[in-house]
């Protein structure tokens, strides 16, 4: 399915056959918003996790911390109370899922207290006096502020946040598709002509002055 944005119009190419895309603004569409936000985050996680498993740690340090970061600010994005779209549920989705509660909330702290906020000591900084010989004429080499930060980004850490990830994206993907499947019967029972009185799709891209707003 490609999308084609034609003066705000949407044209949609893989229905040759169809001749009008039409706006659904009921209460399971809306639910169907938020879950296609989410597939759309949660897709973007898994992709940049197998990405990371191709790159070499030694010389791709920086886009593999990227991708990792990345992919954990939008896997809790998620979870996390939203105005604008309905949050979803951990104990729902890894109800029954044996240990992974614990998953769930390791990376939590680590988005919370390390990415975000960083509280804990996965971070740290030190300062330093670097000493120089009894009989040099002056004391101080230099200050130093060091810092330290851990690199999560091993195997173990990989697997289980990839697997995580994966087992979410699937139950948002059968989520999705249940309420496409739901929609498709209940507006094949409605008049063709209502149908074709709901306005047309268009999408307007945001301005700056909208970063601040809420949809």
């Amino acid at each position: 399915m490609v999308l084609k944005n034609n003066k705000d119009r949407i044209h949609i190419e893989g229905y040759p056959d169809a001749i009008a895309v039409k706006l659904i603004e009921d209460p399971i569409a809306k639910r169907l918003q938020a879950i296609a936000l989410h597939h759309a985050d949660l897709t973007f996680c898994y992709q940049a996790l197998n990405k990371i498993s191709t790159l070499d740690k030694s010389n791709d340090v920086l886009v593999i911390e990227a991708l990792w970061v990345s992919s954990i600010a939008l896997y809790f994005k998620c979870f996390a109370p939203n105005k604008s779209r309905r949050q979803l549920s951990a104990e729902k989705i890894l109800k029954g899922q044996i240990g992974a509660m614990d998953v769930f909330n390791y990376f939590l702290n680590i988005r919370n207290k390390h990415i975000i906020h960083d509280e804990n000591p996965y971070s740290q900084s030190l300062v330093a006096v670097a000493l120089m010989k009894s009989e040099a004429p002056y004391k101080v080499a230099d200050i130093l502020s060091l810092v330290f930060n851990a690199f999560l980004v091993e195997n173990e850490h990989l697997r289980s946040f990839s697997r995580l990830v994966k087992f979410t994206l699937d139950w948002v993907r059968a989520q999705r598709d249940e309420l496409h499947n739901i929609l498709g019967k209940k507006y094949e029972q409605v008049p063709y002509e209502e149908i074709l009185a709901l306005p047309d799709v268009t999408y307007r891209a945001p301005v700056a002055d909208e970063a601040s707003k809420a949809r």
